[in-house]
């Protein structure tokens, strides 16, 4: 009887940027080369990234390609997981705005991949600095680049 691989994969907070293919968005070849990895691990999401991504597709999408927008959420959906966002992630998003990082979805992602303790993977190079110049933890932080150091 063949042995079962009872590793379980590693887990995964992908950022916006990750979910914008699936609705039909182009997006830096950095990402795409990064999804092409992602059967190897258990991806998450948060709603908000849903949210900002619509906000970034609805100045070019047409009508007529909502189709592929309504697909590409159905796919995120039954392909990923939802993963709640923590109060605290909440709370603790106010320093990153008054330290002067004003998106305040980046600080969600990133209070929650703390609080979690699940990577996050970003591109966002102003996250990034911010974090290193602010002297936050960036052990759960990863560009597409670092991705084998989780496997």
């Amino acid at each position: 009887m063949p042995k079962k691989n009872t590793r379980t994969k590693p887990k995964l907070l992908i950022d916006t940027t990750f979910l914008l293919p699936a609705l039909g968005f182009e997006v830096e070849e950095s990402a795409m080369k990064a999804i092409e990895l992602f059967r190897k691990y258990n991806i998450y999401y948060i709603e908000f990234g849903i949210l900002e991504a619509m906000w970034k597709i609805l100045k070019i999408i047409k009508s007529e390609q909502l189709i592929i927008v309504y697909q590409g959420l159905e796919a995120i959906r039954e392909t990923y997981k939802k993963l709640e966002v923590p109060i605290e992630a909440y709370i603790d998003s106010f320093s990153f705005y008054n330290k002067g990082h004003k998106d305040i979805i980046d600080a969600i992602y990133y209070f929650t991949s703390i609080y979690s303790k699940i990577p996050l993977l970003t591109i966002d190079e102003n996250l990034i600095e911010f974090l290193l110049k602010n002297g936050y933890n960036t052990d759960l932080l990863y560009r597409p680049s670092d991705l084998n150091k989780l496997l």
